[in-house]
């Protein structure tokens, strides 16, 4: 009797050891259960109240895996709090919270902001490390020539980007190069924001220096460099190795899925780069030029975006039937609508981006697709915040199997022919023994 009621006690003792403490053995070869390095570097160095809204609908199986991910993220930062909110019963607060339709996950700490479409290890540390990020960036929009701006909150400007920027710590302003001729070397980035008044030559040696110092800039060019009425920046263009082309781009292919005018572009498919890799949405771009490149020594050009062969620069008027003209100064696609270029310097890598587009981010059409989310992930290249993080996955090491030359000959002589052969061998040996 007493060592039954011994037992008893061991065993309630353990029930109530298992509710207060937990471990866990992760003996996976590549520890694919357990948090990388990085991960745990980030959250030991939150030392804020983290919590994490997820927009998401009635799918258990979508909670189920968003809880498995979390609590492990909760294992190490125990305040960090997760709850749901079903945009089905709860319209009301999914409207208040301006979630996107198809679901988002929204990370709030010390009055800063993330938003998520997609869920994993990589994509949720990055979003702590921006909010944990000490100190801010310097983003300066050159002002005078009528570019999009990020203060005034008309529908053409950026304003609505750049208070989405200013809540991961990218602080945007604008600088005027007739009275603030030098740009300063504390500057993170420089955008020539879709200019189409001229420069005054004493402006583009200003941007001309700054780049020479190892700047990074975005230029945002709608106007075709030699066209009058245009910025008068063909210096920089020839620099860059990057022209913009005469007229707007034209794709049959988007006319199918989208009607709301003949030049706007949708882009579902981009090249391998590191903006782009991690892009699940289509890009929407309104009346958007195409670019000419032409490589130049001591810099890395990579396209960025680019649009499908059913494409080609209409410079025709955009009204009854239009077709590309062979023969004219039309270019048929594929078409280059934005370039990355990456430059050596003593200081670090020099990065560029020119797109030739300036709508894709402008308050009215920031909400489509995936236009805010790719503009966030090219702002954090060319500052060089993406490349904070060094993550990296291992495989592990069975996931592959690799044979040599004699192994794939036995095992495909046993399979081929020894196996069919020592079936026909029973087969007669059945028969032989039945005629027996």
């Amino acid at each position: 009797m007493a060592l039954a009621l011994l037992l008893l006690c061991i065993v309630l003792a353990l029930g109530w050891l298992s509710q207060r403490f937990s471990t866990a053995v992760d003996v996976t070869a590549n520890e694919r259960h357990s948090l990388a390095p990085a991960t745990l570097d980030i959250l030991q160095s939150l030392d804020k109240p983290v919590e994490l809204i997820a927009v998401l609908g009635p799918d258990p199986a979508q909670q189920t895996g968003v809880e498995a991910l979390v609590s492990r993220f909760q294992s190490i930062k125990p305040d960090l709090q997760l709850r749901f909110i079903n945009p089905e019963t709860d319209p009301a607060t999914a409207r208040a919270l301006d979630a996107a339709p198809g679901g988002e996950l929204i990370l709030r700490t010390a009055g800063r902001e993330q938003r998520l479409q997609t869920l994993s290890e990589r994509t949720l540390v990055d979003s702590l490390r921006l909010l944990n990020r000490e100190g801010e960036r310097d983003i300066v929009f050159i002002t005078g020539h009528e570019e999009r701006s990020p203060t005034r909150g008309d529908n053409d400007g950026w304003s609505r980007m750049a208070a989405d920027l200013e809540a991961i710590g990218l602080v945007s302003r604008e600088v005027s190069l007739v009275s603030q001729p030098r740009l300063s070397e504390d500057i993170d980035l420089v955008v020539l924001a879709a200019p189409r008044r001229p420069y005054f030559p004493g402006e583009i040696a200003s941007i001309n220096d700054y780049l020479l110092r190892g700047g990074n800039l975005l230029w945002l060019s709608e106007v075709a460099n030699d066209a009058p009425a245009g910025p008068g920046l063909q210096l920089l263009a020839d620099q860059l190795g990057v022209d913009t082309l005469p007229g707007r781009v034209i794709d049959t292919d988007s006319q199918a899925l989208n009607a709301q005018s003949p030049d706007f572009v949708l882009l579902d498919r981009f090249p391998a780069h590191p903006v782009t890799d991690r892009l699940s949405s289509p890009l929407l771009l309104p009346q958007a030029s195409a670019l000419s490149v032409t490589p130049l020594a001591g810099q890395e050009t990579l396209p960025l975006l680019q649009t499908p062969a059913t494409s080609w620069t209409e410079t025709g008027a955009l009204s009854g039937a239009i077709q590309f003209d062979e023969g004219s100064a039309e270019v048929a696609g594929p078409l280059l609508l934005g370039v990355s270029i990456e430059r050596p310097r003593a200081q670090g890598t020099q990065r560029i981006a020119v797109l030739g587009d300036a709508d894709f981010a402008a308050s009215r059409f920031l909400d489509n697709g995936g236009n805010k989310a790719f503009t966030e992930s090219l702002i954090l290249w060319l500052t060089g915040e993406a490349d904070a993080l060094e993550f990296v996955t291992h495989k592990a090491p069975d996931s592959e199997l690799q044979l040599d030359n004699r192994s794939i000959i036995v095992i495909s002589a046993l399979y081929l022919a020894g196996l069919p052969a020592l079936l026909l061998l029973i087969a007669l040996v059945v028969r032989w023994r039945r005629r027996k």
